[in-house]
């Protein structure tokens, strides 16, 4: 059953991991939690870093190399100005091709759909070469990569909490054994007279 100081053992595990740990007396597994959320939230900081330094570079690249400014624009048209070399392309293998496909036998309404939908003045770009455009896509992909990463370091985050309340729980009402270290030696099938495994046990 859920008593009360088991609920607050939960919530204190669910806000900080390692917190119920330390309530019971578990100050071992406690350091393991709090370890573990330290490094979760280094690295989300990392990937947050990361991921901005890299949107600056390919902002930049895109700027300097294409004539177009990304701010304030959405990560559909971002994709977009890394898969075409210029608007016009854009314009030509997509913004007609579908005016086309719904306008074919209605010139006016074609013209129409074009106008309302084709890409120019400041949503304009050229690139300069097709290796800027591949070195933008590159730099965008890295900056993907890094916030995928900050998203999982949330995850883990989670997981860490849910791990963490549900150790908790589990000790609460237990008694604390005292830590200890072991050091077995267990023999091995093996043609050797003397093959041994070896290895160290710990309680926290």
């Amino acid at each position: 059953m859920l008593s009360p100081e088991r609920a607050r053992i939960l919530l204190q595990s669910l806000t900080v991991p390692g917190w119920g740990q330390v309530t019971v007396g578990r100050n071992g597994a406690a350091k393991v939690f709090f370890l573990a959320e330290t490094a979760i939230w280094a690295s989300f900081i990392a990937f947050q870093v990361q991921e901005q330094m890299r949107r600056d570079s390919y902002e930049l690249t895109a700027r300097l190399h294409a004539g177009i400014d990304l701010n304030g624009r959405d990560e559909e048209f971002r994709r977009i100005v890394g898969n075409y070399l210029s608007s016009d392309d854009y314009n030509q293998f997509v913004v007609y091709r579908d005016a086309a496909n719904l306008h074919y036998d209605d010139p006016e309404a074609f013209r129409a759909y074009v106008a309302e939908h084709e890409l120019k003045g400041s949503d304009a770009w050229h690139w300069a070469s097709e290796n800027d455009a591949l070195r933008y896509r590159s730099q965008r992909k890295d900056s993907q990569r890094a916030e995928q990463r900050s998203n999982t370091a949330v995850a883990l985050a989670v997981v860490n909490r849910f791990v963490s309340a549900v150790h908790a729980m589990r000790a609460a009402g237990r008694p604390v054994e005292a830590k200890s270290w072991n050091f077995e030696v267990t023999p091995v099938e093996s043609d050797e007279a003397l093959a041994l495994r070896c290895g160290v046990r710990t309680r926290f």
